[in-house]
């Protein structure tokens, strides 16, 4: 292992002294003691010390245990008490994407005069070319989506492209339609489900949806090279290291070719710039495509120790802020509404069939209960077809699931995957989501503690910068909000499913670590502090067992570990 670990901690914790053994070839690189070693294993062990040579764990136990691992060269580091965890693993993050969506001004706001005012200021400050903006909300919008003319009023003479909180939408002024060459003429990239939102006339408002059509206008104001995009992913990627994240499951590269996202990561990893193991997906969203082909194509070529194309992602259904998420009851808002799933059902079956028979393992984007239906019901089919081997197919968001299926996940070992940040009574469940489903619905969504007293295996994954409300990528934030089920600065609003629906804080800590690695398949070298695993760890300042589920996200990562390397240090 780098002594880099050394010369960086050692400066800040107190270091025992080398111990004390005679033997003439020690193991052992450092010995972590003295710490509250939260292992994550089966047996949810607490121990005191930790044993690391090179990239691996070589010891996990009490201190007096450690004389058969370490000797004469081996750094004793004392935690004082510290919490050490497996490192963070995020189960469904866009990486890649985070570079081009988090980019220009934070427009996260419920107020829309702080909105405006926001946009003016970074109009009348920046002198780019095109103004870009992220994180614009639903909520506020009660009577009609933004428009063109709304941003026209304060710049008309530079494009300007603001991508919405969950970045499924965009909102453009009419230079950015102008210069992309929309208008009452251009027909619908995706008809009825990526599209750009048109007046009584025809003509374009300045609101488009879904990526297709984002992209089309997006690509045609910027060059979004590689080159572009590698320096916006490299500031997240070190972000990430200091929020405890050691690997991540990417759901879908965009902005590139999967190829280049694949390489841009790749290319981090040779130049020793890869803070965090990275597992990522074929992504697939049109039915007339055939996925199997690329996803073998990319698994083959990207398969080092650090980037991985493991992964087949679907994209089932959209979201109920656009009616296009799939329910097994109607819309309370528009009861006759039926949306059609984004690839046609028999498709999605025959393509996971084919993928589970050849080895791979599908992740998908199914936002509503009958959504999550189809996909449990696609991969029973699967294991009904195919031989057995070991699976880790994972359905994510699963904002609401029907209780008939409840049990499914356990009986077909599917992962279920979901962001803790949303789980609470935030602006946009009071209003859109309720006036979409009802309350009832909507205090049953993210059903977690009943997947899991089924024997379902549940995992946290942020989908940052993807977000309903909040765009949130720190685990500790999700943790929070979990065992809470409520947003920070709103506890007077109710828990979001009542106190049955608060996530135990041990559950919480496992959806971040093993069952994360789980639903990535990579349970048997991450996601646990286990002798023959890989040295991925975050040290905490305080033990979260003793500290107020609302302060979570206020305990500081004191460092992080991946690969036995140290990938970031608090300052003093």
């Amino acid at each position: 292992m780098k002594r880099i670990i050394a010369a960086a901690v050692l400066a800040s914790l107190p270091v025992i002294a080398q111990a004390q053994s005679n033997r003439l070839n020690p193991t052992a690189d450092y010995a972590l003691i003295n710490g509250r070693v939260h292992t994550m294993d089966a047996d949810s062990r607490v121990v005191s010390a930790i044993g690391i040579e090179g990239d691996k764990i070589v010891y996990v136990g009490e201190a007096d245990g450690l004389k058969n691992v370490i000797g004469i060269g081996t750094e004793v580091i004392d935690m004082e008490g510290r919490m050490v965890l497996p490192g963070f693993v995020d189960g469904h993050i866009h990486a890649a994407a985070g570079g081009l969506i988090m980019l220009g001004v934070d427009l996260q706001t419920d107020d829309k005069d702080d909105l405006f005012n926001r946009i003016r200021k970074e109009v009348e400050s920046n002198t780019d070319d095109i103004i870009l903006g992220y994180g614009v909300r639903f909520n506020p919008w009660t009577d009609g989506n933004p428009t063109a003319a709304m941003l026209d009023e304060i710049e008309s003479e530079r494009p300007v492209y603001f991508w919405t909180i969950d970045g499924h939408s965009a909102w453009v002024n009419s230079k950015a339609l102008e210069l992309a060459g929309i208008d009452k003429d251009t027909p619908e990239t995706v008809p009825g489900f990526s599209f750009f939102e048109r007046d009584a006339d025809g003509n374009p408002t300045g609101w488009i949806v879904e990526i297709p059509a984002q992209m089309q206008v997006l690509t045609s104001l910027i060059d979004i090279n590689p080159e572009f995009l590698a320096e916006g992913v490299g500031e997240w990627l070190q972000r990430f290291a200091a929020a405890g994240i050691t690997s991540v499951h990417d759901h879908g590269i965009q902005g590139m070719s999967q190829q280049e996202g694949f390489q841009m990561m790749t290319d981090f990893e040779k130049n020793g710039q890869l803070p965090v193991r990275f597992v990522g997906s074929f992504y697939w969203n049109d039915g007339d495509l055939d996925p199997l082909p690329g996803t073998m194509e990319l698994r083959e070529q990207f398969n080092s120790d650090l980037v991985q194309a493991r992964y087949l992602k679907i994209n089932m259904d959209g979201g109920d802020d656009k009616w296009n998420a799939l329910y097994v009851d109607p819309y309370n808002d528009k009861p006759l509404l039926r949306p059609e799933p984004i690839i046609p059902v028999d498709v999605v079956m025959d393509a996971v069939r084919r993928a589970d028979a050849a080895g791979i393992d599908v992740t998908c984007h199914c936002f509503g209960d009958l959504a999550v239906r189809t996909l449990l019901d696609a991969v029973e089919a699967a294991i009904e077809a195919n031989p057995p081997r070991d699976r880790a197919h994972k359905i994510t968001h699963g904002t609401l699931i029907h209780p008939d299926d409840y049990a499914r996940f356990a009986e077909l070992g599917v992962i279920y995957d979901s962001t803790g940040s949303w789980m609470t009574m935030d602006p946009l469940m009071q209003t859109i989501s309720v006036s979409r489903l009802g309350r009832e619905r909507v205090k049953a969504m993210f059903p977690v503690n009943r997947v899991a007293d089924a024997g379902g295996v549940f995992s946290f994954g942020s989908d940052w910068p993807v977000s309903g409300y909040v765009s949130e990528y720190r685990p500790l934030a999700s943790i929070e909000v979990g065992t809470t089920r409520q947003l920070r600065g709103r506890e007077d609003v109710e828990p979001l499913g009542g106190e049955a629906a608060k996530l135990p804080l041990q559950l919480a800590l496992e959806a971040h670590t093993i069952n994360a690695a789980k639903g990535m398949g990579m349970q048997a070298l991450i996601g646990s502090l286990e002798v023959g695993k890989k040295a991925d760890i975050v040290v905490l300042e305080q033990d979260l067992f003793e500290v107020e589920p609302g302060q979570i996200s206020d305990v500081a990562v004191s460092y992080t570990i991946m690969n036995g390397q140290l990938t970031y240090e608090k300052g003093n």
